[in-house]
Parts: C-alpha cells; sequence; structure tokens
C-alpha cells in the first residue's frame, strides 16, 4: 500500500522535498510512518516530527485533512492512500 506525505514550510526545509510517496504496510500508524522518514532525514527532522523529552514536536500532523490531535495521536492506523501533511504549528494546510 501507497500514502501520500507532503512538506511545508520548516519541514519542507529538512527534507528539500514537497511530498513522497511512502510504502506502508497493514497495522503501520502515524509513529511508524514518522520513525521511518526520520531514519532517511535524521535528527533535526526526528526533532521537529516526534521530539523526545528535551523536544516536543514542533510542527502540525494532518492525517486526510484532521489533526492527529484529534484522532489517535501518533497511534492513529494509516492506510493506503492517506494524505500525511507535516507543517508548522498554525498552519492550515
Amino acid at each position: 500500500m501507497i500514502m501520500l506525505v507532503k512538506f511545508l514550510e520548516s519541514v519542507q526545509e529538512i527534507t528539500r522535498q514537497q511530498e513522497i510517496s511512502v510504502k506502508i504496510g497493514k497495522g503501520d500508524t502515524v509513529q511508524t510512518v514518522l520513525f521511518a522518514l526520520a531514519y532517511n532525514y535524521g535528527h533535526d527532522f526526528y526533532a521537529v516530527t516526534i521530539g523526545d523529552e528535551s523536544e516536543t514536536p514542533k510542527v502540525r500532523i494532518m492525517l486526510n485533512g484532521r489533526d492527529i490531535g484529534y484522532l489517535n495521536g501518533f497511534e492513529t492506523d494509516v492506510k493506503g492512500g492517506d494524505v500525511l501533511v507535516l507543517s508548522s504549528q498554525g498552519t492550515l494546510s
């Protein structure tokens, strides 16, 4: 299955891409996708998307036009055809 990930503003500066297609499997979540992307794009991507105890996520994460905070957060399931948008906080996508 394939989903689309779009990068806006500061995230696009890190990835140097506007969007990519990502292969996903059954049971994958937003977090699974973000970890895979962080593996490819490095610590700066990880810091602004996932964060850790010393860093909080600095981007707005939307799945199919809905903020993941109103879904299941990072544990929100993804499926083929979904569109994940990563943008600066407060930016509407």
